[in-house]
């Protein structure tokens, strides 16, 4: 079975150190909020009618968020294979170019090479937990089409803002596509977020 956890901010690895971008986060992260709310919007609506949803306060566990993104992508392990398989191979590819290297003397070669070998695990956890977000992102917008949902607001956190303009990218590759939008306004002295679906 697949594990999905926490592996890093994406690594930058060069023949002289490996640096990490924290403006590229790791994509698990965002798991718990995709789960919670593909749980909260998967049900039968009334028109005109409210809902409202307080997430868990304990973050669910991985193997939940697992199961639950399996349970509406029935192809979630296939693509997972896919994408490690994938990755593996731009992996051995990026070794393979650090041993052909001139442009580097030897000593720095086997920098490169033994730093992309330290982190091949890690970049290999990061492209799971990325390919098992982005059908979670799917389904959602699967739910959001089905269930004509017309807005989902959320407390403006950085995690929110991100998944919700992931949602909005996979409205917008729906056939036909879906229009939407993001609006930050402040209600109660809280600032909130608010994903518009245009119909």
């Amino acid at each position: 079975m697949v594990m999905l956890k926490y592996a890093g901010p994406k690594p930058l690895i060069s023949a002289h150190g490996i640096e990490f971008d924290h403006n590229k986060e790791d994509k698990f992260v965002y798991l718990n909020i995709v789960a919670e709310l593909i749980k909260a919007l998967d049900h039968d609506y009334i028109e005109d009618k409210r809902y409202t949803c307080l997430t868990g306060r304990e973050p669910l566990s991985s193997d939940v968020i697992y199961e639950l993104l399996r349970q509406y992508d029935p192809m979630l392990d296939k693509e997972i294979q896919t994408w490690q398989l994938t990755r593996e191979t731009e992996l051995d590819s990026e070794i393979e170019h650090a041993r052909e290297n001139k442009l580097l003397c030897e000593e720095e070669r086997q920098v490169l090479i033994n730093n992309i070998t330290i982190l091949r695990s890690y970049q290999i956890q990061r492209t799971l937990n990325k390919t098992a977000y982005y059908s979670g992102i799917g389904t959602l917008a699967q739910i959001i089409h089905k269930g004509h949902i017309e807005h989902i607001t959320a407390p403006m956190l950085p995690t929110f803002f991100h998944v919700f303009h992931s949602i909005q990218g996979s409205l917008s590759k729906l056939h036909p596509p879906m229009e939407s939008s993001l609006d930050i306004f402040e209600e109660n002295a809280h600032l909130n977020i608010k994903l518009k679906i245009k119909s």
